[in-house]
């Protein structure tokens, strides 16, 4: 457990959903090249959060 507590992958992909819920549901208004940038970005890091094992050096 404090493997995956003290990855870097898992603290960008709570960051990324945080600013995503944000982004989406309390209407947080960017610039429209800027929020379609986020809209690809950020779920791609969260699912490379929720994919990535930092306890297998060889492995995703």
């Amino acid at each position: 457990m404090q493997n995956r507590l003290s990855s870097p992958a898992l603290w960008i992909a709570v960051a990324a959903l945080v600013s995503f819920c944000v982004k989406e549901f309390l209407g947080l208004e960017i610039d429209s090249t800027l929020s379609g940038f986020l809209d690809v970005l950020l779920p791609v890091l969260v699912g490379f959060g929720i994919l990535n094992n930092p306890t297998d050096k060889n492995n995703f």
